[in-house]
């Protein structure tokens, strides 16, 4: 099942920036929630996607799925998309690329090669923040991908164990440099 919660922006929108969550990262987790605020502030709709993940037997399968949820997302929409995805959801990453949205991708899965695939040749704005203690962080594929990149303290959802402040920093890091990519 999935349902979508939408945010207006004040004023003129910009377009809608779709935020795709992870497999049990939710749209209120940290990482989405700031970036939502930063989305609404510069001007765009956001439409939070709630999904519950079915069970799923292979990646091309969750590809597949993820793609078809963002697709659903912004079906009926003529306007312009931006694609916030964290970790699960970054596989809709060749649906987004083939419909030449920019993209952030928080989290993603850079040491899964089929996964990593689309964002290596992504055809439109790209940013991605990854955790250095992340188990998916691979630092020859982050070298590799275009776009902006920031490597962080913590891990997958930007932890940093026994240190709050550290833990803080990282997604302030995060929250700023997303804030500067939005605007350029």
């Amino acid at each position: 099942m999935t349902r979508y919660v939408d945010l207006a922006a004040d004023g003129t929108s910009v377009g809608r920036c779709v935020i795709l969550p992870g497999s049990r990262y939710t749209p209120d987790g940290p990482m989405l929630f700031f970036a939502a605020q930063v989305a609404l502030m510069r001007g765009w709709d956001v439409r939070q996607v709630w999904w519950e993940v079915p069970q799923l037997s292979s990646d091309a399968d969750e590809v597949a799925w993820v793609g078809s949820q963002l697709e659903a997302a912004v079906d009926g929409f003529a306007g312009r998309v931006i694609v916030v995805a964290k970790s699960l959801g970054t596989m809709a990453a060749p649906v987004a690329a083939a419909r030449g949205y920019d993209a952030a991708c928080l989290t993603p899965l850079l040491t899964e090669p089929d996964l990593a695939e689309p964002l290596l040749s992504y055809p439109a704005e790209q940013f991605v923040v990854i955790g250095a203690d992340d188990p998916y962080f691979s630092q020859r594929v982050l070298d590799a991908l275009p776009g902006e990149h920031l490597v962080v303290p913590g891990d997958h959802v930007l932890r940093v164990p026994g240190d709050a402040a550290a833990m803080v920093a990282s997604h302030d890091r995060f929250v700023r440099s997303f804030d500067v990519w939005l605007a350029a």
